[in-house]
């Protein structure tokens, strides 16, 4: 799938995207094992990438490895699921609030421009549209992120949205909570526009919540087994 000498940094992207991918949106579930050798045959790649895929899977806190088990895809509790959500509303309406105290013009207009290309790709999908949406829905709370100027704050919410669950998650939406999503960035960018920091902060505190909530019950209705 991957092979040829030609990418051998590209490869390694990709073995990494690959697997991540199929543990955020539950291909591969908790206690699912990895096997080096398996995932070579199956990408055409060599160990190497592999290895390094691996490594960085759990550094990400996705994957697990032991002596006795080899390597297989770590827990993800209800609890996890609360906490890191919990976590990530606190943060980022915080961050919503002093993005509508310190965004400057070119914020306002990235946001706009972000959001009508979340509306276009949802009047218009295309084979990717799940990855592209992600992607844009990303950018958007990355935006947030620098218009509150506040590099700390930053750092914390990068580690949140890696977690398992919050990547991904776009590949087991509804048409429904696709046009959710993009309506309330829109309610967001508004505020941010208009300066009002504490409807901003209620708004994305309600948005990253509701997400929390609809994640926690797409897991609970996955078969177990």
């Amino acid at each position: 799938m991957f092979g040829g000498k030609s990418s051998r940094r590209g490869s390694l992207h990709d073995v990494y995207a690959l697997l991540r991918k199929r543990i955020t949106v539950g291909e591969y579930g908790p206690g699912h094992r990895l096997k080096e050798l398996d995932l070579a045959r199956e990408l055409k790649v060599s160990r190497t990438p592999i290895r390094a895929a691996f490594l960085r899977l759990e550094q990400d806190g996705l994957i697990v490895s032991a002596p006795s088990r080899g390597v297989e895809v770590a827990p993800w509790t209800d609890h996890d699921n609360d906490e890191v959500f919990d976590l990530r509303a606190y943060l980022e309406s915080h961050a919503a609030a002093l993005a509508a105290l310190r965004r400057e013009e070119e914020h306002l207009v990235e946001m706009d421009q972000l959001n009508e290309r979340m509306a276009s790709l949802i009047r218009y999908r295309t084979d990717d549209f799940s990855a592209s949406m992600e992607v844009i829905n990303g950018q958007f709370h990355q935006l947030i992120l620098k218009a509150a100027r506040s590099p700390r704050l930053a750092q914390f919410v990068a580690s949140l949205m890696n977690a398992r669950q919050v990547t991904g998650s776009f590949f087991n939406y509804s048409d429904a909570q696709f046009e959710k999503s993009v309506a309330d960035h829109l309610a967001i960018a508004g505020a941010i526009r208009r300066g009002n920091s504490n409807l901003a902060r209620s708004l994305m505190d309600d948005h990253i919540r509701n997400t929390g909530a609809q994640l926690r019950l797409e897991r609970a209705s996955r078969p177990t087994g």
